[in-house]
């Protein structure tokens, strides 16, 4: 069990959210183009520590869960449902097998079960969506 959660989420976890969802921007830039770009900017942004990688499979998991959550924020900011983005979203924060864990002091925290550095990074975007909306 790993409480690996990022100073990036915040207790709001917007920061965090909005600035996955930005790795896209107006004119067509993707910082998470490529695994190698993918992997620059989840270190910087406190996601993945700075000796772990993703693989292939995990980098286009990765830019799935980005794209379904930036449907999501755009639904939610237009006052809109957006059941399929929401559902793809659903999927892909599924891979961070959150849990709720209880502190000596009787405080239930999310925690993710996993022990893949992915999932793990997951999580903490699961927290951070749990947090904000």
């Amino acid at each position: 069990m790993t409480d690996h959660i990022p100073p990036s989420v915040g207790s709001s976890g917007h920061s965090l959210l909005s600035s996955l969802a930005g790795t896209t921007t107006a004119d067509g830039t993707d910082l998470l183009a490529t695994r190698e770009e993918a992997l620059t900017w989840l270190h910087a942004a406190g996601l993945l520590p700075d000796d772990a990688a993703i693989s292939n499979s995990e980098h286009g998991a990765l830019v799935r869960l980005r794209d379904a959550l930036r449907e999501v924020i755009d639904a939610r900011a237009a006052g809109m449902a957006a059941p399929d983005a929401a559902a793809r979203l659903s999927r892909a924060l599924a891979d961070g097998r959150l849990v709720v864990t209880v502190s000596p002091a009787g405080q239930a925290v999310l925690a993710s079960s996993a022990r893949a550095s992915y999932s793990n990074m997951v999580a903490a975007i699961a927290i951070a969506v749990a947090a904000a909306w």
